[in-house]
């Protein structure tokens, strides 16, 4: 109980630290305003796409919500990943925190903005979805976004939260092999690229693993997506796996969360075994 306690308390610290940031909260701004640009430049150029039910495919894609979690990782980086290189690391544990609080409180800030990240941006497209579908279109809104669309909405963001889970957790893993903010913020962008390229290899054989697609992140949160915001196979690269099949929206929950809470240990083990005396 003492140690939820503590976890809870540094992860209030850890959150509080990245909002402090201008940057962090300027994002957060851009997510909200985005959607809204988007949705007028969309309405003008195309006003059956700017509404229900061809929208979803558009504003609710993985490769957004990919990058909101990728950005979020990498603000995370400039706001909480320096402890190594300001030396801070030393006097947070000797404070009597324990080096798996001192790793999860970081992971579950990045984890909360990038949920909150998520919502702003669903928020905001949803919200000028309904607007423009209620001047453009004479479809009833509920009958062509169907009932559940807040629900769906909700589920999405969910899935930015768990994508953004193991990309934080890649990102501690680096940092604390790097012992920098820099080593640590190049392990998250590696990794998002490395899982993309993986992804957007048809033939499914990469590095003599036939289908190895199935094991990446993309690939795992688009099994999920489909479930949530079926898209139109011309508007993602990676539908040309709908033909062998995708997994199941909770088997895929599953793995995702399996990925960050084994990168997550991990990343405790070997910081268990890590010298901080010793030059980096």
């Amino acid at each position: 109980m003492d140690a939820l306690k503590k976890i809870t308390r540094l992860s209030r610290i850890e959150i509080f630290k990245f909002w402090r940031r201008g940057v962090a909260r300027a994002v957060l701004v851009l997510m909200i305003v985005s959607p809204v640009l988007g949705k007028i430049l969309l309405a003008q150029l195309s006003p059956r796409d700017a509404t229900y039910p061809r929208v979803p495919s558009f504003w609710f894609s993985v490769d957004i919500f990919m990058f909101i979690a990728l950005a979020t990782v990498v603000l995370s980086v400039l706001a909480l990943g320096n402890d190594y290189d300001l030396g801070t690391v030393r006097v947070i544990l000797s404070r009597g925190v324990d080096r798996f609080e001192f790793i999860l409180s970081k992971i579950i800030a990045t984890m909360v903005a990038a949920f909150m990240y998520g919502s702003a941006f669903i928020a905001s497209a949803i919200a000028s979805t309904f607007i423009a579908h209620l001047t453009i279109s004479n479809v009833p809104l509920f009958e062509a976004a169907g009932g559940d669309i807040l629900w769906r909405a909700l589920g999405a963001a969910g899935v930015i939260g768990l994508v953004n889970f193991v990309l934080s957790a890649i990102v501690m893993l680096t940092l604390v092999l790097g012992r920098s903010s820099w080593i640590g913020m190049l392990g998250g962008i590696g990794s998002f690229f490395l899982d993309f390229f993986i992804g957007g290899v048809e033939s499914g054989n990469v590095f003599g693993m036939e289908d190895a697609f199935r094991y990446t992140i993309t690939y795992h949160a688009i099994s999920i997506m489909e479930k949530l915001f079926p898209s139109d196979p011309i508007t993602s690269l990676p539908r040309a796996w709908a033909e062998q099949g995708f997994a199941s929206p909770t088997q895929a929950a599953i793995v995702l969360t399996l990925y960050g809470v084994g990168i997550t240990f991990l990343s405790t083990l070997l910081f268990r075994r890590q010298d901080l005396m010793a030059k980096s």
